[in-house]
């Protein structure tokens, strides 16, 4: 696709409209239809990466010191960008349809939430994917208070084995959503691409804070981005990419059933990239990451997504080699049999 590119005369690159390459939006507007998204170029903001679209947020719509909910565990307790920007976390929970909805109203009346931030398909770093029941409860609670959502899709398009219920943003009728979407997860971390769709108004003010801070995303980029996706490529990437992450989910539940059993206990996700491993026994997460390290082992341990938590590993299928995968579960499942040893 990159050759493909560089045949043609490459237009200026300069400075892309605040928005992004209208090329692009028009791009990403087709794309996000498939998923039943209708949203019109003018409602998206090309971003760097869904990161930077978190962190607009964080600045631009979130008054300091104000709340907001979430499910717990959750990603965003993993990212600064709101602990910085004087942002509060109040947690909710979850069971495999998702986040309860039973303890919103409250909670939100509870703290004057300003928003809820969800990972409805492939949550991040539990893999649950947030029924069609619940995703209509979540919409009807959050309208009746007025309560804006932040709806996080980075993996919304790594179904394994069925595609999930459409997004949140795709039952919006009110301009509530804001919806983030990615190409990093699918296609490349290193393109740098992802977008932000929402009302007009609040996306010409994210994309004023953007340009204050970088000037726009990289014009290379969207134009290889825009390319991608109106050439076929990310559709095909896609096909490829689920085959492998099926043969790679599979490899890694032979592993944990061979070596992780009388340890933990674990639910095979139905996409995404990760396996929430949950020990039976609570140990110091901290110990066991020293210990992993110093074996040459990098975990991610479950307080990064929850504070409190004391018996959960976020497992990732997607980038370690086979034989890396090989190696190191059994090897890790050695060092929690020690930690075990030393408690007991």
């Amino acid at each position: 696709m990159l050759a493909e590119l560089a045949a043609r005369p490459l237009p200026p690159l300069s400075y892309e409209e605040p928005l992004g390459s209208p090329s692009l939006r028009r791009s990403v507007s087709r794309e996000l239809l498939k998923s039943g998204i209708a949203a019109d170029p003018a409602s998206i903001l090309i971003t760097s990466g869904a990161l930077q679209g978190l962190q607009l947020i964080a600045l631009g719509l979130l008054p300091r010191g104000s709340t907001i909910l979430l499910e717990k565990p959750s990603y965003l307790y993993s990212i600064h960008a709101f602990q910085s920007a004087g942002v509060k976390f109040s947690g909710l929970p979850m069971d495999q349809g998702g986040l309860l909805t039973g303890r919103i109203a409250a909670e939100a009346l509870r703290t004057k939430a300003a928003m809820l931030y969800t990972i409805p398909s492939f949550h991040n770093p539990t893999g649950i994917v947030m029924d069609r029941e619940r995703r209509q409860a979540v919409m009807k609670i959050t309208g009746e208070l007025g309560l804006p959502i932040l709806e996080d899709g980075a993996y919304q398009e790594l179904w394994l084995d069925s595609p999930p219920p459409p997004p949140l943003k795709a039952l919006d009728r009110e301009g509530r959503v804001l919806h983030l979407g990615t190409l990093s997860k699918a296609a490349s971390p290193g393109l740098r691409i992802g977008w932000i769709v929402g009302p007009e108004p609040v996306i010409r003010r994210l994309a004023d804070i953007k340009m204050q801070t970088d000037y726009g995303a990289s014009s290379l980029s969207q134009l290889a981005a825009a390319r991608w996706l109106d050439g076929g490529y990310h559709e095909e990437h896609l096909t490829v990419l689920r085959g492998k992450l099926r043969e790679r989910r599979e490899f890694m539940r032979q592993l944990l059933q061979a070596h992780f059993t009388e340890l933990a206990t674990w639910s095979i996700p139905a996409g995404g990239f990760y396996i929430w491993l949950s020990l039976h026994q609570p140990m110091p997460l901290r110990r066991l990451f020293t210990a992993a390290l110093q074996a040459g082992l990098l975990l991610n341990t479950g307080d990064l997504y929850d504070r409190g938590d004391s018996r959960h590993l976020r497992l990732s299928y997607a980038y370690a080699s086979p034989e890396e995968l090989r190696c190191g579960l059994p090897a890790l499942a050695g060092i929690i049999k020690q930690n075990i040893n030393r408690q007991s």
